[in-house]
Parts: structure tokens; C-alpha cells; sequence
């Protein structure tokens, strides 16, 4: 049996990079993305609906993240969803989604509302 579990992203930054340490100790980054789904009603009338994204960047990666991103820079990400879940202190379970970036894209907007990258890809290798 074949699994995927791949998610892309175009969207921008909703605020700069929070810099994160796991109980291992390992410094993580952590990103917000908005991206909007577009679409027309019956009317005709153009409608959008923005959906906000958690993204979590380890290593060479993470260090990229804090040191070039900033709130609304538009970005492309790679990764795999993860959903991790706790008890809040009033032992209540919780639950949240996020992506685990392998590749990001830092982009700039150009004249004419074409797209073109800022930089190579970094891409790192999910362990």
C-alpha cells in the first residue's frame, strides 16, 4: 500500500519567524503562512476565504527562516503534515496541525504580479 503525506504552499508570512526549543532540546522556527481560496459566487462577485497555516522549520532550514523572513514576505513551502496532541493544564486534550517544512522558497514580487525567487532553494532532507 503507496501513503502520501505531502503538502505545497504559496502564500506570505503573517508575522517573522518565533524561534522555538523542543524538550530535546533542539531550536526550531516556527512560521505563520496565510493562503486564500479564491473563487466566484453566483452572483458572479469575487470571494475569498484566507486559511492560516503553522509551519515548523528544524535546522539549516529553521536558521534561514529567522534570519531572511519577515511578515508578509511571500514564500512557497514543501513538507509533511504533523499533528501533535497534549493535555492543557486543565487536562483537557489538544490537538494542532502543522507542516514540518523540507523546502522553502523565499520570493519577491516583481513588476507585472510575476513571481520570482530570491534566492536558490534551500531544500533540507526530512530525517
Amino acid at each position: 500500500m503507496f501513503n502520501v503525506n505531502r503538502v505545497t504552499l504559496l502564500g506570505n508570512a503573517t508575522r517573522d519567524p518565533e524561534v522555538h526549543a523542543t524538550k530535546a532540546g533542539r531550536e526550531i522556527s516556527v512560521i505563520g503562512l496565510a493562503t486564500s481560496h479564491v473563487w466566484k459566487d453566483a452572483k458572479g462577485e469575487r470571494k475569498s476565504e484566507p486559511e492560516y497555516h503553522r509551519l515548523v522549520c528544524f535546522g539549516t532550514l529553521g536558521a534561514l527562516a529567522q534570519k531572511r523572513i519577515r511578515k508578509g514576505a511571500p514564500l512557497y513551502a514543501e513538507g509533511r503534515l504533523h499533528t501533535s496532541r497534549w493535555e492543557n493544564p486543565q487536562g483537557e486534550s489538544m490537538s494542532r496541525t502543522e507542516i514540518v517544512v523540507d523546502r522553502l522558497v523565499l520570493l519577491s514580487a516583481k513588476k507585472g504580479g510575476k513571481i520570482e525567487s530570491a534566492e536558490a532553494p534551500v531544500e533540507v532532507e526530512a530525517a
